[in-house]
């Protein structure tokens, strides 16, 4: 069939192809709602950086979170939430994608700092973001300040195209069709670890003239640090960083319900993993993976129950994607790590999380850690080596210069060295009994058979995972990016249907696609496009963690 007589078969049969296409489209939507009498909920996820449970509503009497605090009494508050990794990418890798990094290659921390060799994460063809999985099924979706999926680089604009509607530094849920359901992801840089060092300490000053600063006086400091002025400063700056994000989080809600939305509108507020402090950030500690999370159900979603409620079930950051699929009644796909935890009582609840611990800019580790509601064992890979090192990002904290000018004078006790002593091959924690984990219980012979019990629980859930760190990352990276060259994803192909409609093929399996008509923004192909002789149809591809195919005009 020439294009000619395409554009008139398109024609003569639009009327009737559109129609057909529209009822399998409606007929789609309804089948995925799980609200019947309902519109499906917009759904919105605020991830603070870098913080973990310092929030008024979960006990902490020094922080100053009246607008989280608020949320929470109107919602459910989850007391026991993890996160994969103890650092931003991996960790942010696997809440997108519902896989823990280390399944997906995004395990090392950054993809894009790992000097022997250029390389992104390349996930499996058939995984695919859940906010592109939301996109598919008729969902806007945007993104707010940062991406970081370790197949993306950090900042906006530098992931697969398909995954967002929108994507920039102001939330755009204005920019949906009439009557579209939403999900918008939204970070605040405001708790990250970088704004304790000197330089925007200086310059925060400024901000905290709206907002109570915080006593130093007032601060606890854990027993793992020495306690002095230096670090209680930073302790009480962090929690003037979490005060300005708070705030942010007030207006953000605010705007929220000025625009009519927060009746139907699901919130869920989290951090991406635990402190920025030093000892927190990037380790296994619970200081480092145990975060807070909030979700407030409107009046139209929830039972009595969602209303300042406290769930101490262990969560974690894979269940997040599920949730969210679950709570605008899609589907989750197999390949999904996690399970609907956060909607109702959809799930079975877990009794272990996972998290990981890789290399770090130019340090090589290993970890793996497993926790349930009473201990955690990590496991060390790389036995003999200290948990502390001079990353020159970390050292520019002053808190972290102290504890370098303590350790090195001698002045640190038992407690305090550990992170700086070389590691053991296994770790034993009891939380309750001792929730900073500075008593290491694995090599007690009173909790021989409490280790036997984790190490074979990790053991049984790592052998259902795809470890890729059982590859070397060099390996791995040549694998991903082949010369340390990103490959080029091929563009799809098209065809023409029996009603004039066009038809994207991948030329890879399971290859995004997706499509501009005209002047419109790029759009998701999920489904044949009907579209008239008049107008301009492009199409391009793209593979998670390769380049964009060229763009194919079709005629």
């Amino acid at each position: 069939m020439t294009i000619d007589l395409v554009h008139k078969n398109m024609q003569n049969k639009s009327i009737l192809a559109r129609a057909l296409l529209l009822t399998c489209i409606c007929s789609a939507f309804v089948a995925s709602q799980s609200y019947s009498e309902q519109p499906r909920p917009n759904i919105l996820l605020i991830m603070a950086e870098d913080m973990s449970s310092r929030v008024g509503v979960f006990g902490d009497e020094v922080a100053q979170t009246p607008n989280i605090d608020a949320l929470a009494r109107k919602g459910t508050k989850y007391t026991n939430v993890y996160t994969t990794a103890g650092v931003c990418s991996p960790s942010r890798a696997a809440q997108i994608l519902g896989v823990h990094q280390i399944s997906t290659g995004a395990q090392h921390m950054r993809t894009r700092a790992f000097k022997e060799s250029s390389y992104r994460s390349v996930p499996p063809s058939n995984i695919k973001a859940y906010p592109e999985i939301l996109r598919a099924n008729g969902y806007f979706t945007f993104v707010v300040n940062k991406l970081d999926y370790q197949f993306s680089d950090v900042s906006v604009r530098s992931g697969p195209f398909t995954i967002w509607d929108h994507e920039s530094s102001k939330v755009a849920w204005g920019k949906r069709s009439k009557n579209q359901p939403f999900f918008g992801f939204v970070t605040f840089y405001e708790t990250h670890e970088s704004k304790l060092f000197p330089r925007y300490v200086e310059r925060i000053k400024t901000k905290m003239e709206n907002y109570s600063k915080t006593n130093t006086e007032d601060v606890i400091v854990p027993p793992y640090y020495p306690d002095n002025e230096v670090i209680r400063n930073d302790i009480a700056n962090h929690y003037n960083n979490i005060s300005i994000m708070d705030g942010m989080v007030g207006d953000l809600l605010t705007q929220l319900e000025d625009d009519g939305l927060e009746e139907n509108t699901i919130v869920i507020w989290t951090t991406d993993h635990g402190d920025g402090l030093p000892r927190g950030k990037r380790e296994l500690y619970d200081s480092g993976i145990k975060v807070p999370l909030v979700v407030y159900w409107p009046e139209k979603f929830r039972d009595q129950s969602m209303i300042e409620s406290t769930v101490d079930k262990l969560i974690s950051f894979v269940d997040i994607g599920p949730s969210i699929l679950s709570i605008a009644g899609i589907d989750i796909p197999d390949y999904m790590h996690g399970s609907p935890q956060l909607d109702g009582d959809k799930a079975d609840e877990r009794n272990f999380i996972y998290a990981s611990k890789d290399r770090l800019d130019e340090f090589e580790f290993r970890e793996r850690a497993i926790r349930d509601k009473n201990y955690k064992y990590i496991k060390n890979y790389m036995p003999g080596r200290p948990g502390a090192t001079h990353l020159a990002y970390r050292d520019q904290m002053l808190l972290m210069q102290n504890l370098w000018e303590n350790y090195e004078s001698g002045k640190l006790d038992v407690a305090q060295r550990q992170w700086f002593n070389n590691r053991p091959e296994h770790e034993l924690y009891n939380i309750i009994e001792d929730p900073y984990e500075t008593k290491n219980l694995a090599y007690l012979e009173e909790y021989k058979e409490q280790l036997i019990e984790m190490r074979s629980a990790l053991d049984k859930r790592l052998g259902e995972l795809e470890d890729m760190s059982d590859e070397s990352e060099i390996q791995m990276a040549k694998r991903f990016w082949p010369g340390g060259k990103r490959p080029l994803t091929s563009p799809p192909s098209f065809s023409f249907g029996e009603h004039g409609e066009v038809i994207l093929v991948p030329s890879s399996p399971n290859d995004s696609i997706g499509y501009q008509l005209n002047k419109d923004p790029w759009q998701l192909y999920h489904e044949p496009l009907l579209i008239s002789s008049g107008d301009k149809l492009r199409i391009k591809a793209v593979k998670y963690g390769w380049a964009e195919s060229s763009v194919i005009e079709v005629p």
